[in-house]
């Protein structure tokens, strides 16, 4: 007895026993081990004896002795469990059906418009992503040493093509790509289009689902291969494999057919294309070059290796041509000749000159995610407030639940699975809302194709599971945590009070006032931007103005004559460039000092055919020999910023030649309003040949005229395209650019706006039910309208009072820098937004606040108070 007392069995052979044995058998096994092991203490000593209870543990490790049964009931429960929770959930949701659309449509516009800035992300960081050989193919660059330090280019030589199939016999399929912009002609129309030239490899590398044809069709060198986009340009409903095209390069016409079409393409192809011709149809035009001069031209080249092939195994054979290159084009040695991943060409932007990509364009990004987001917190601020208020009619069950023994993690699991639900719901309906309203309004505006692709898009399916795990972790867990902190005692007691005056309810709200005063006033001042731009004065007369552009130089003279000879044209002036198409830099000194300037170099009666507005002096004159080649025009800015005064006396150095200023014209809008007016030099050179032609017309004539001017051109230039214009029009995709940032702008507003305002009506609404018998007993003491009222709107004006000044303040600085980064020119952020955005908001908490105080109004106590 005292034996036993003083020894016991190994405590870790004991605990692996209870750990592994199943419980119906562990007493009766643990029973046993004890008993022989105090019978082997006493007869053979301790040591034994805890060598044989370890024998005896392992011994009955069996199959049958292992713990599963119970493990098996408590999965079994827990499914149960999970689906007695979404059972419950979808009764509570049903039974209040107002704040459970509340709740659903506002997280749904949230995951629209998600969904809308995700995909316009992802189609720059994950463009060309969706193609299968992705991972097998790499683009070759070069990197050269040059006066800021070594520089990677994404071109090299083009004879480096040649080569690879010779020395590597890694790479299963190779292509080069040459980009162009040749002019498109069928029957009787012309447009520039843009042509990629490959090897009919490239249709093996990049795989292209085929509406029409087959991709094969590359293989001969006069058919190409059309988007989708560009058939149903030109052929419309006719069937268009067979059809014939030509496309003019250099002058050169060179017709092809039409031997393939492509399904349409989304934003997420990596090669912004309209057609593919085979690049041998053009390097057969191409004359004899000496060998110098092939490996001086360069182009893209991608290869596309064996599965499995490391392209370290490429690096001897890469260093045996760079060296063939160094000695052939010793002026242009390459550092390194290397291949970069497919893959990883999106994060090399800004580090390989001539790239397939080279745009990230991070502002529009930054803007369309601030949106999404900015949605997102309204929206999940939304249903927790709302979710917070719901759970006021349900105090009883959970303390009903806490008496019976629920304990406070299966109550935050049955709210957060009552939250998947509602999730779900916001999610499919999310969706939904994005393919048939957001995206087309986006891509309209925006001039995308951004599409839906849940077939053949896995990154979308990560991107809308994460969405809905964070949604439902983000707008559940605080309401979940903080309603089954309740102690069931005070609930039974019905001494639990919630939601009437919750802090963080209050909190909540007022953040949300302060977001939509933000995205009011934002709305309001981009609106009045917009409004004051396109009303702008331009600094001369745009109207009754039409240009042309001339593409073929030997016509130059006859198209000016034939112009000139149509009747309702007054004056042509040429042009190298025209104002509103922006304008060539360059350096001018004065006293010594150099300084940056825009100019343009026209005929001597250009300012007065766009009737710029002479301040001093006088325009150019064409009949004074040294107008041509000894004076300038300037603009205000130009005398302002050198600090001058009319007239100059010294001269000006342009281009190591002396001018003197002879005019001043009043400031004019030489590019968009994105950009502020600059110093201006016009200088006029002698029987000069120009790009382009502007023709004065009769008053009231450019529109109507405008046929005419065609027709006249294309007698003139057959085989060109013709650009021709009215000067009123030259600003007017910049105009479409930003009135589409204006509606998506404007969407967010109201739809900030409509959010608050039925998240708002849902607290409301809450609070009113969960305290309507406190206002009918103050009803039935005598307590009229105006006390209800004055105790209702209380709280929510204190919330926006607060909300005001903190999003008065912060809509004036986040605005401001933002019109700051976007315009040169703009209204700002005055009192006209900022009063606006806090009127529209008190304007719907009123009409809201006032619509439950109805029914209050119009609620017989008599009934309401019987039910107790």
């Amino acid at each position: 007895m005292d034996t036993k007392l003083k020894h016991f069995p190994p405590k870790w052979a004991d605990r692996f026993l209870e750990f592994y044995c199943a419980e119906s058998k562990l007493e009766q096994i643990q029973g046993d081990a004890y008993e022989i092991f105090y019978l082997n203490l006493e007869e053979r000593g301790l040591a034994y004896a805890r060598f044989r209870f370890w024998i005896h543990v392992f011994s009955f490790f069996r199959w049958s002795n292992i713990k599963r049964t119970k493990t098996k009931y408590y999965h079994s429960n827990s499914t149960a469990m999970f689906k007695n929770y979404l059972k419950i959930g979808w009764r509570n949701l049903l039974k209040q059906k107002a704040t459970t659309f509340i709740s659903v449509f506002g997280l749904a516009s949230a995951v629209g418009c998600c969904l809308v800035a995700y995909l316009f992300i992802a189609n720059i960081w994950f463009k060309g992503m969706l193609q299968p050989n992705k991972n097998e193919i790499y683009q070759l660059t070069y990197t050269i040493d040059e006066e800021e330090g070594k520089v990677t280019y994404g071109t090299v030589a083009e004879p480096i093509a040649e080569l690879l199939s010779n020395e590597f016999t890694q790479i299963k399929s190779q292509s080069r790509v040459k980009q162009g912009l040749p002019i498109l002609i069928y029957q009787t129309e012309s447009f520039y289009q843009r042509v990629n030239y490959v090897d009919p490899g490239f249709m093996d590398m990049f795989v292209y689902r085929m509406e029409y044809g087959y991709p094969q069709a590359l293989t001969e060198p006069d058919q190409v291969i059309l988007t989708f986009e560009l058939s149903e340009k030109l052929f419309g409903d006719t069937h268009p494999v067979g059809q014939e095209i030509s496309l003019v390069t250099d002058g050169e016409e060179k017709r092809y057919k039409v031997g393939g079409v492509m399904k349409k393409l989304n934003d997420m192809e990596i090669f912004n294309f309209d057609l593919l011709v085979n690049l041998e149809s053009i390097e057969l035009e191409k004359p004899q070059v000496s060998l110098k001069q092939s490996w001086d031209a360069e182009q893209w080249t991608f290869v596309q290796l064996e599965k499995g092939v490391n392209p370290a195994e490429l690096q001897a054979g890469l260093a045996s041509i760079k060296k063939r290159q160094n000695e052939i084009n010793s002026e242009n040695p390459y550092l390194s000749l290397d291949l970069i991943a497919y893959t990883d060409l999106v994060y090399q932007i800004g580090k390989i000159e001539n790239g397939v990509r080279n745009f990230l364009g991070l502002g529009p990004q930054i803007l369309l995610g601030a949106i999404g987001l900015f949605i997102l917190i309204l929206a999940v601020f939304n249903y927790i407030n709302i979710s917070i208020l719901m759970a006021s009619k349900r105090l009883k069950e959970i303390g009903v639940r806490k008496v019976i023994g629920s304990r406070r993690g299966q109550l935050i699991a049955q709210f957060l699975s009552e939250n998947l639900i509602v999730c779900f719901f916001a999610l499919f309906i999310g969706c939904l809302l994005a393919v048939f309203i957001l995206l087309p309004g986006f891509n309209q505006v925006a001039s995308k194709s951004l599409k839906l692709d849940l077939l053949h898009d896995p990154y979308i399916w990560m991107f809308l599971i994460g969405l809905m795990g964070f949604i439902t972790l983000v707008s559940g867990l605080y309401p979940a945590v903080f309603v089954s902190g309740f102690k069931p005692v005070t609930i039974l007691n019905g001494n639990q009070k919630l939601g009437s005056k919750s802090f963080m309810t209050s909190v909540l709200l007022t953040f949300q006032f302060t977001l939509a005063i933000i995205s009011i006033v934002a709305g309001i001042a981009f609106l009045q931007t917009n409004y004051l731009n396109e009303n702008r004065d331009w600094g001369y007369d745009n109207s009754d103005k039409i240009i042309v552009n001339v593409p073929d130089t030997k016509a130059y003279f006859t198209l000016k004559d034939q112009i000139s000879a149509i009747a309702s044209v007054k004056e042509v002036s040429g042009s190298e460039n025209f104002i509103g198409n922006g304008a060539e830099e360059k350096e001018v000194t004065y006293q010594d000092q150099k300084y940056e300037v825009d100019y343009l170099e026209a005929e001597a009666n250009y300012a007065e055919v766009l009737e710029l507005r002479l301040i001093s002096g006088r325009f150019l004159d064409s009949n004074l020999i040294s107008d041509q080649t000894q004076s300038i025009l300037v603009n205000e800015r130009f005398m302002t910023d050198l600090g001058l005064s009319f007239p100059v006396e010294e001269s000006i150095v342009l281009d190591s030649v002396n001018y003197q200023i002879v005019g001043v014209v009043k400031d004019f809008h030489m590019t968009f309003f994105q950009r502020p007016i600059v110093p201006m030099v016009i200088r006029s050179g002698s029987d000069s040949i120009y790009n382009y032609l502007t023709l004065q017309m009769s008053p009231g004539t450019a529109l109507s005229a405008m046929d005419l001017v065609k027709k006249t051109w294309r007698e003139a230039i057959p085989a060109g395209l013709f650009e021709g214009k009215l000067q009123a029009d030259v600003f007017e995709r910049e105009y479409s650019d930003v009135r589409g940032i204006q509606h998506i702008i404007i969407f967010a507003a109201v739809l900030a706006v409509i959010l608050a305002a039925m998240g708002l009506f849902g607290l409301v609404s809450l609070n009113m039910n969960s305290r309507i018998k406190d206002f009918c007993v103050r009803k039935v003491f005598g307590a009229g309208t105006s006390d209800l009222t004055k105790k209702l709107f209380k709280r929510y004006l204190i919330s926006w009072g607060i909300a005001s000044i903190l999003g008065g303040g912060l809509a004036f600085v986040i605005v401001t820098q933002f019109l700051d980064s976007f315009f040169a020119f703009h209204a700002g952020v005055g009192f006209i937004p900022i009063a606006t955005g806090l009127m529209v908001l008190l304007l719907v908490i009123g009409l809201t606040v006032s619509s439950q105080i109805w029914k209050v109004v119009k609620a017989n106590p008599a009934n309401i108070l019987k039910a107790e």
